[in-house]
């Protein structure tokens, strides 16, 4: 008999051996499709992440095209200015005085570098202006 329960002993053991391997081998498999679920995120967000910069390139190359573009347009403008004279002490109009400070009370509001405005064009109003106060010789 004492075989016979050193059997039974055995066969008890290894059947509840058998199961608790089972349960961690079941405890496994969840981590792993825990692990796997995280991992589908993250490849997702990683995705979009990705989608973003890409729109963010584009939207930067636009942006730069657009600008070169003005810049293209600007510097073809101010050239015709320049090379028809537009801008010349013969063909300023006769302004007040009220009427010059007024204009330049305005253009300071618009451009005036403290107000968010473009310095440069700040000066060339001034200029502009500075050039319409002096009297003309006649």
């Amino acid at each position: 008999m004492a075989v016979s329960n050193n059997n039974q002993q055995w066969h008890h053991t290894n059947a509840d051996s058998n199961e608790l391997l089972q349960r961690e081998l079941d405890e496994a498999h969840r981590t792993i499709r825990a692990l796997m679920r995280r991992l589908a995120e993250e490849q997702e967000q990683q995705r979009k992440t990705h989608h973003a910069y890409e729109q963010m390139k584009q939207n930067i190359i636009e942006i730069n095209r657009e600008q070169a573009m003005v810049e293209r347009e600007r510097n073809m403008w101010r050239m015709r200015a320049e090379q028809q004279g537009m801008i010349s002490a013969d063909n300023l109009p006769v302004l007040t005085g009220d009427e010059i400070n007024a204009i330049r009370r305005a253009m300071a509001r618009i451009h005036h570098p403290d107000r968010g405005g473009n310095i440069d064009r700040m000066k060339l109003w001034n200029k502009l202006l500075d050039t319409l106060e002096k009297p003309r010789g006649n």
